[in-house]
C-alpha cells in the first residue's frame, strides 16, 4: 500500500472543519471578535457604511470563520461608546435590514459569520449607553473594580464606573431575555450563529468567577451554582436556534487575579460542561480582566513575541499560544467540541492542530492590521512556513500612556491604536501600524472637535427660516 504523504503546514491549517451543528468552515482560520466602535446614538444600529468598506475586507480575506465585534444586548450597557447595540427594536424597520445587509456583506464570499453577544456588567463606563447618570452598571454582586491604588486612581474610578449594583433576580431575567433576543435576531438576519462573551471581566464572566459572584442563591455561592447562568443562556438560546444555527462560548481559562478569582481548576469544569452539554459547537479559550496585571495576553502591546516562524518537529510541541497548557487538559477530555486557540505563525498553528490541542486558530489584532492575512501569507502556497506568520507588533509611544498618573486612562490607551485602526477600515483607508498613542489621541480630540463644530453647525441651519420652509414642503 503506497504510504499517504504527510500534510504539509498549510494543508492542515486549510483544511474545512464540521462542526457539531453541521456548519462546514472552509479552513480552520477565525477572525475574532474586536470591537469596532462604529455605530453611532440613539439606537447604535450596526453602521454599514462603514462595514461595507471593513467587513468585506475580510470577507474577501478567505477566512474560514469571521466572529463579529462585540454587540451589547443592553443599550443602557455599553463597554464603550460605539457598540453595535442589540436593541429591543432591531427585528423591525429600519433597524432590521441593517441586519441583514451586515450579514450579507460578512459572507458574501463564503465564509460563515457569528454575531458575538456581550453584556460589560460592572465594566460599563459612565457616558456609554443609554441610561441616568445616577444608573451603576450591574454585577452579579456589589463588587466595585480596582485599578491602582494611588487617591486618583480611586476617584478616577468612582467616576468612571462607581461601584456596581448587585443584580436581582428580574435584572438576571432580563439579562437572559436580552442575551436570547440577540441570538434570535442573529439567526433571523442570517448570520451562521452567535458566540456568547463569558471572558475578560463581562457580566458572563463576572457569574463564573468567585471574585465577582459572591451570590448565595441559585446563581452562586459554589462552583456549579456559578454556572447556572451560562447553563440557563446555553439551552434557552437552543430552544429558539437550534441546528444548524452554531453556538459558540468564549471562556477564560482563568482570570489571573491575585486572591479570590477563577482558578484553573474551576476553569476546566466550566469548559467540561461546555463540550459535554451536546448544544455548543466550539469553545474559543482566552483569559484575564481588567484587574488583573499578569496575563501575557493584556500585556503584549509593548514586546515582540516572534520574529520568524519556528520549525515543527514531530518531538517538540510549539508552545506559541497563551493558553496552550490550559488547552492541553481540555484535550485530555478527548471532546469531539472543537477548541479555539490563538497563534502567530503557520508552523505553530499547524502543529497545535496535528497534535490535537486545537481544532481552530484565532486571529485577533493582526486581522485589524492585515486584514488579508490569510489569503495573502497563511494559505498562500507561495509563501514559504518560515516567512509565514503574522508579524507581532509593538504599539509606539507607549511612554505616553505612562506619563498618566490615572491608571484606569494609562493603561487603556494602547487598544485605542485597534479602534483607530479600525476606524481607518472602516472609512475605507488603509491600517496606519505606525500611528503611535499621542498621535492616535490628538487624531481622536480633533475628530471629537470636528464632530461638535459639525453638530452645532447642523442646529443652526435647522433653525433658520430656510430650513424650516424645506421641512414643510
Amino acid at each position: 500500500m503506497a504510504k499517504v504523504p504527510k500534510l504539509t503546514a498549510r494543508d492542515l491549517i486549510a483544511q474545512p472543519l464540521t462542526l457539531p451543528c453541521g456548519l462546514v468552515l472552509p479552513n480552520r482560520l477565525v477572525k475574532c471578535p474586536m470591537q469596532e466602535t462604529l455605530a453611532v446614538e440613539p439606537f447604535y444600529d450596526p453602521p454599514i457604511d462603514k462595514f461595507e468598506n471593513l467587513y468585506s475586507q475580510w470577507a474577501d480575506a478567505d477566512y474560514g470563520l469571521i466572529i463579529t465585534g462585540q454587540v451589547q444586548i443592553d443599550i443602557r450597557y455599553l463597554s464603550i461608546k460605539g457598540d453595535v447595540v442589540c436593541h429591543e427594536h432591531a427585528l423591525e424597520e429600519p433597524h432590521f435590514s441593517k441586519w441583514k445587509r451586515w450579514a450579507q456583506i460578512s459572507q458574501a464570499k463564503g465564509s460563515p459569520c457569528m454575531v458575538q453577544l456581550a453584556h460589560p456588567g460592572r465594566m460599563s463606563p459612565a457616558g456609554a449607553g443609554n441610561r441616568p447618570a445616577d444608573m451603576m452598571p450591574i454585577c452579579p454582586s456589589s463588587v466595585p473594580v480596582k485599578l491602582g491604588d494611588t487617591w486618583l486612581d480611586k476617584m478616577a474610578l468612582e467616576k468612571v464606573l462607581g461601584t456596581p449594583r448587585a443584580c436581582t433576580l428580574e435584572d438576571i431575567d432580563e439579562v437572559v431575555a436580552g442575551w436570547v433576543h440577540g441570538a434570535r435576531v442573529a439567526k433571523e438576519a442570517g448570520f451562521a450563529g452567535c458566540q456568547l462573551h463569558g471572558a475578560h471581566g463581562f457580566l458572563l464572566s463576572q457569574f463564573l468567577s468567585p471574585y465577582t459572584n459572591q451570590r448565595t442563591d441559585d446563581y452562586g455561592g459554589s462552583p456549579e451554582k456559578r454556572l447556572t447562568l451560562l447553563k440557563r443562556l446555553v439551552r434557552e438560546i437552543r430552544e429558539v436556534c437550534p441546528p444548524p444555527f452554531c453556538l459558540s462560548v468564549k471562556l477564560n481559562s482563568a482570570d489571573y487575579m491575585a486572591n479570590g478569582g477563577l482558578s484553573q481548576e474551576e476553569g476546566l469544569e466550566q469548559v467540561r460542561w461546555l463540550v459535554e452539554c451536546g448544544m455548543v459547537d466550539f469553545v474559543e479559550i482566552s483569559g484575564g480582566n481588567a484587574e488583573q496585571t499578569s496575563s501575557k495576553l493584556h500585556n503584549s502591546f509593548g514586546a515582540k513575541t516572534i520574529d520568524k516562524a519556528p520549525q515543527m518537529s514531530e518531538s517538540t510541541r510549539i508552545r506559541e499560544a497563551y493558553f496552550t497548557e490550559f488547552a492541553e487538559k481540555v484535550q485530555a477530555m478527548q471532546s469531539k467540541v472543537p477548541i479555539q486557540l490563538r497563534f502567530r505563525s503557520r508552523t505553530g498553528m499547524a502543529d497545535a492542530i496535528d497534535s490535537g490541542v486545537c481544532q481552530l486558530i484565532g486571529l485577533g489584532r493582526t486581522a485589524v492590521l492585515d486584514p488579508d492575512i490569510p489569503r495573502a501569507v497563511l494559505l498562500n502556497p507561495s509563501v514559504p512556513d518560515e516567512a509565514a506568520f503574522a508579524q507581532s507588533h509593538i504599539v509606539r509611544g507607549q511612554w505616553f500612556a505612562n506619563l498618566i498618573p490615572v491608571k484606569v486612562v494609562g493603561s487603556g490607551l494602547a487598544i485605542q491604536f485597534f479602534y483607530y485602526n479600525m476606524r481607518r477600515l472602516g472609512n475605507g483607508l488603509k491600517s496606519s501600524p505606525n500611528a503611535s498613542i499621542p498621535f492616535v489621541i490628538f487624531e481622536s480630540v480633533l475628530e471629537t472637535f470636528r464632530s461638535g463644530l459639525s453638530q452645532t453647525f447642523g442646529r443652526i441651519l435647522q433653525s433658520m427660516p430656510l430650513s424650516r420652509t424645506a421641512k414643510s414642503d
